[in-house]
This record gives C-alpha cells, structure tokens and sequence, in this order.
C-alpha cells in the first residue's frame, strides 16, 4: 500500500502502532518521532524506516504554509518473507536515514506509481519495483523481518486490522485464535489494556490514516472504521489523541455535489496494493 499523507497543523499523535513494515519519505516538513532515550526528527529528503508492530508518539511538523508532506509505502508480507539480501540488520525499531541520494528517490517515486497505477501494470513488474527499495535498504545496511512467532496480541491486532468496521466480538476472535476468551482477556488485561479498547485503538489509528491520506468525509471515515453516529466517532477519536478529526485538515472544506459541506484534505491520496 502507498499514500500521500498531508497535514495543515502540528500535532502530537501518541502511540501509534504500525500495522505492516513500511518507510516513509519526508518531502515538506518534518517528522518527529518522541524516544525516551533520543528523540529522533526527519526532514525533508529523509527515509522513516517502520518496522511491524512498532509503536511510537510521533509529530508531523509542517512547513509554514507549505504544511507536512510525506510518501508512505507499506510492504506486503510475503515480500518481506521472501526478500533476504547480504548481511543487512533486521529493522527492530523506527530508525532515521537522512539524505537519500536522488538515485533512491526516483526509484522511490517509480514505486509509488507502479501501486497507484494498479492494473495499468502487471503484478511482476510492480512487485520488482517495490522489491527495488528493498534493495536500496539492503544496500544501507537495512531489512525488515516477519515478526517471529507472533503472540496472540499481535495476531488480534492484524485480524482486526483487516476489517475495522466489522463488529468483532471477543469470543470469536478469541476462537480463530485458538484461545478460550478467557485466556484472552488475562492476556490483554496482562498487557495493560482490554478487548474493547484495543479495538478502538485499532479503529481510531485507522481513522488517523484515512484523515491524513483521502479526501473521504469525517461521516464516511466514522463508517469506515465501524460507527454509524460521526458525532460518537468523533467524540471517541478526540478521547484518544486529545484532538478532533477536523484539525488533521486544518479545517478545510468543500461542497459535494448534493450541496452538503464536507471535510476535505486537499491533494491527499492513497492507492491500495
């Protein structure tokens, strides 16, 4: 997956967890990602490497006017499964490779079409060009690596992920797991939270994306991520980042052809893989 992600205001975003491998190229702005140790900043012209699972507080900085702009490309599994190269270290936390050599970002940049041109392109050849960046990063020293024996939080976690909107329920997840609800519950309790708001979570870090990488409303974003009341997402949306939805996109709207106005994140785009 690749998405065009744009924002108007600096805010904080705490905790969020990556669903897949992924790196994200900074062209406007800056990308702060808070460490207890060192805080670590991206400027433009700067790679984010995200491993799996990885969970940070990150600022996106915006440029004056110009605000914060950045291309991200998330990895699909079995190019990662599949993808070995020389002696490069396994990507175990969110790193900073800074100045990317413009070589790297035409290659990026072909990347990023070959996704967004879906079925203008047969799978191989985009598959190369995605396998081109992992290449580069081998080059750097840089892979990413399948989590290894994944527990059960992280298999609830992408299970959910696959489908936010649908209403999951702790027995049956529990059951496709292989684990009684029981078991399940003390795992989570055990991991500081519950089944209701690891949910949540996961829905609302979706919600986050849609906001900062399509021009969906706020209404759809709500019915994207299982909400049928926008004025319930937003409320839970705002409990959870200390921010409303609207201030992703610095309050810009538009009228839709029925004539309603709607939030509008200008230029934003994603394209699935």
């Amino acid at each position: 997956m690749t998405a065009c992600i744009i924002q108007s205001t600096r805010l904080l975003c705490k905790r969020l967890a990556s669903p897949a491998p992924g790196v994200v190229l900074v062209q406007k702005g800056q990308k702060i990602i808070l460490d207890r140790v060192a805080d670590m900043k991206a400027c433009a012209g700067d790679l984010v490497l995200i491993p799996e699972g990885a969970t940070s507080d990150i600022i996106n900085e915006p440029d004056g006017l110009d605000g914060y702009q950045a291309l991200a490309l998330q990895f699909a599994p079995n190019l990662i499964a599949d993808f070995t190269v020389g002696d490069a270290r396994p990507v175990q936390e969110v790193k900073v490779l800074t100045g990317m050599p413009p070589a790297f970002e035409e290659a990026y940049g072909k990347a990023i079409e070959a996704i967004r041109n879906g079925p203008l392109l047969p799978d191989s050849i985009a598959a190369s060009r995605v396998n081109e960046i992992l290449l580069w990063l081998g080059a750097l020293g840089h892979r990413f690596a399948p989590i290894a024996n994944p527990g059960p939080i992280e298999r609830l976690r992408k299970i959910i992920n696959s489908d936010p909107a649908y209403s999951w329920r702790a027995p049956e997840l529990a059951k496709t797991i292989g684990m009684s609800e029981a078991s399940l519950r003390r795992k989570l309790a055990a991991s500081g939270t519950s089944f209701s708001e690891l949910l949540a979570d996961i829905r609302m870090t979706t919600a986050l994306t849609l906001l900062q990488t399509t021009e969906k409303s706020v209404t759809q974003i709500a019915l994207d991520v299982g909400y049928d009341s926008a004025s319930r997402f937003t409320a839970r949306f705002r409990a959870r980042f200390d921010f409303a939805p609207s201030e992703i996109r610095g309050h810009q709207r538009e009228v839709d052809r029925n004539g309603a106005k709607t939030d509008r994140n200008s230029a934003a785009l994603v394209a699935a893989e």
